[in-house]
């Protein structure tokens, strides 16, 4: 019912009454659990499993409670042993195959939704699940397909309606992405999930019934578990600052990013220590150690997130021949199987090249260029450049103030953990762009460019055209209508690069400059924004 503190002095007695009760503890726990108190939750989950170590709802819970807390690697084990205990029970077989996707091991959680699947071949969460699953892997169609058969199994499935609104956003259908979510929000008014991925793709006006409904969510927040008074508070931010309410967006906005931070786990030394050393163990003569694959097809997109690299690979897709990869991951997995690779002899910068040239390949074999777009891909600029020295490397830069404030305002679903406090973003700005400096120095211009945002915006027909030339490709008038080509985005910026191109986010920060301090103070802002702040 949402009564959490009353669950809890209910659950209190009990232990008191019987402190050896398996089933007490995993109540307390999933209680506290609700309550945000996750380091007793645990102690309480760990008393049950202690008692009742083959009881499979034990392992079941707790490793659901980690899933939930972005640990999968903890959950997994949790969650297998559940599994071999109760191997009918769909709902375990389900989450362990979220707590695998979840740590990137997308074909064992394949493996297990479909045995799901055999054992009943309609049931909702299966298919919602293998929704969800294919959408990891981008392939967005087939997601939207298994969304659409697990509506047509239970059409008031409001979490359904969300994740299908939320891949149509991604495919570009605007329209049917709100109606989507719109259903969800009448099936469930309340749940502040939905309500953010609607104001990510739309704009609420001050008068609208929507906004006053939406208003309605920040009565229910002490009722809300830990994770819905986040995804609230973004939603209330993105929609009272649309509402030109400042003050109020920015309250959510700090709530919401405090909230984020207090549950994830960021080593601020060790992230910016690893930036720092950077241009010592890529130093000049690092290039001239030969190796790699000489092939133009990959071009990567990097810089801070936020800063306008959705909106630079929006552009290339539209020209003949390229692949927009979107945040594609198969740079990353091609180092993964490369223990140290800056150390790696010209063998097996050849060997790393060709995996990754293999990945793409096998993705659009007829591709002329393809396009990745990680923005922290930066931090792999050296190892680009000598496994694929033909490769283009395209920075995108983007007033600080207005790079970091944007990646406040968005809940990621990646790993950003830099993201959810203004002191940290700006630390780690600063890094980025030292690091950024180095590889200006030494990476040579005819595969280096850097493209200023506020210039793409204020000379787009130019800058576009720059674009294409850099990469070695025929200007094509499609570039000017970028917002018309289709393809995936799976990125925050998903709903803006559908639009043609508008002005209003240069500056936007400028009207939150007084509650920014701990950011300006960061980057070491002076000037009249640092004076408002």
């Amino acid at each position: 019912m949402g009564r959490t503190a009353e669950a809890l002095q209910a659950l209190a007695q009990a232990l008191a009454l019987r402190p050896d009760l398996a089933s007490a503890h995993l109540n307390y726990a999933n209680a506290l659990a609700a309550a945000g108190e996750d380091e007793r939750a645990e102690h309480h989950y760990r008393e049950a499993l202690r008692r009742t170590p083959d009881q499979p709802s034990i392992g079941f819970n707790y490793g659901t409670f980690l899933i939930t807390r972005n640990r999968p690697a903890e959950a997994i084990p949790l969650l297998t042993q559940a599994v071999a205990r109760a191997p009918g029970e769909i709902g375990m077989r389900n989450n362990l195959a979220i707590a695998l996707k979840n740590a990137g091991r997308l074909d064992e959680a394949e493996a297990e939704l479909l045995k799901a699947w055999q054992i009943r071949p309609d049931h909702p969460d299966t298919l919602n699940n293998l929704g969800t699953l294919q959408h990891a892997r981008g392939r967005l169609a087939r997601a939207r397909a298994y969304y659409e058969a697990a509506l047509a199994h239970d059409p008031n499935r409001a979490e359904g309606w969300c994740n299908l609104g939320t891949t149509l956003s991604q495919l570009g259908e605007l329209d049917d992405a709100a109606a989507a979510l719109r259903r969800a929000i009448a099936l469930k008014p309340a749940d502040p999930r939905f309500w953010r991925q609607l104001t990510e793709i739309t704009r609420l006006s001050t008068e609208s019934d929507e906004l006053a409904a939406l208003r309605q969510l920040a009565r229910h927040l002490p009722r809300f578990s830990l994770d819905e008074r986040i995804e609230a508070h973004f939603a209330l931010g993105k929609g009272e600052s649309d509402a030109g309410r400042t003050a109020r967006a920015f309250a959510h906005y700090r709530a919401g990013n405090a909230l984020k931070r207090a549950v994830i786990r960021y080593d601020e030394r060790a992230a910016l220590a690893e930036l720092a050393a950077i241009p010592e163990r890529f130093p000049a003569s690092f290039f001239d150690g030969g190796g790699g694959i000489a092939d133009p097809l990959p071009i990567f997109i990097v810089g801070m997130p936020r800063s306008g690299t959705t909106l630079v690979e929006q552009i290339l897709a539209s020209l003949p021949g390229v692949v927009g990869g979107d945040e594609l991951s198969a740079w990353e997995d091609a180092l993964a199987l490369f223990p140290a690779p800056h150390c790696l002899d010209p063998e097996g910068m050849t060997a790393l090249g060709a995996d990754y040239l293999r990945r793409l390949r096998a993705l659009a074999p007829e591709a002329v260029r393809f396009t990745n777009k990680v923005p922290l891909n930066f931090r792999h600029l050296g190892l680009i450049r000598r496994a694929l020295p033909e490769a283009r490397i395209i920075h995108v830069v983007r007033d600080p103030v207005d790079t970091c404030f944007s990646c406040y305002t968005k809940l990621f679903t990646g790993d950003l953990p830099f993201t959810y406090d203004l002191s940290e973003l700006g630390r780690y700005y600063r890094a980025y762009e030292r690091v950024m400096a180095h590889w200006r120095a030494v990476l040579p211009a005819t595969h280096f460019l850097e493209i200023r945002y506020e210039t793409l915006i204020a000379d787009f027909e130019a800058e576009a055209r720059r674009l294409a030339a850099f990469c070695g490709l025929p200007w094509d008038a499609r570039a000017l209508a970028f917002y018309e080509t289709r393809r995936a985005v799976r990125t925050a910026s998903a709903a803006q690069v559908r639009q043609p191109l508008f002005r209003s986010s240069i500056g936007r920060a400028h009207r939150f400059a007084p509650y920014l301090a701990p950011l300006l103070a960061a980057l070491g802002e002076t000037g009249p924004r640092a004076e408002a702040a």
